[in-house]
């Protein structure tokens, strides 16, 4: 059994082998007998060349000028980003300091309304209820 797919394997591939030599074998004599020969119309053709490569040189220009604007728009976000970066960063800088500034402002008041510490439950200098001690 294994002896009879192999040859069926190999029957395949010699057969793909030999259409392929004749359609390949084929378009080369097609290629050969739609040559041109007469200078005049090589000059079209090569006129027509020209043609061509100017266009591919366009698209050239076309794509290298697509790739700086995308580089550009890629720039300018990158800078957008970073100005909202350093946004975050200075409020939170602010609201730091705004909090910093309420605590120092409480120990300051709570010290001057008469409580004897910071934070305290309330009695202390001007508090005539017995001051509990924990």
């Amino acid at each position: 059994m294994v002896f009879s797919l192999l040859a069926y394997f190999f029957s395949m591939v010699t057969a793909f082998a030999l259409v392929m030599a004749t359609l390949i074998g084929f378009g080369d004599s097609q290629l050969r007998s739609s040559r041109m020969h007469y200078p005049a119309v090589a000059t079209f053709v090569n006129a027509n060349r020209d043609v061509l490569e100017s266009e591919k040189a366009k698209e050239a220009q076309k794509a290298e000028e697509a790739r700086k604007a995308a580089e550009a728009q890629r720039a300018a976000e990158a800078r957008e980003d970073a100005k909202k970066l350093a946004r975050a960063k200075l409020l939170r800088e602010r609201k730091q300091a705004m909090l910093a500034r309420l605590r120092q402002q409480q120990g300051e008041n709570s010290l001057a309304f008469g409580y004897a510490e910071p934070f305290s439950d309330g009695a202390g200098l001007f508090s005539f209820a017995p001051r509990y001690d924990r």
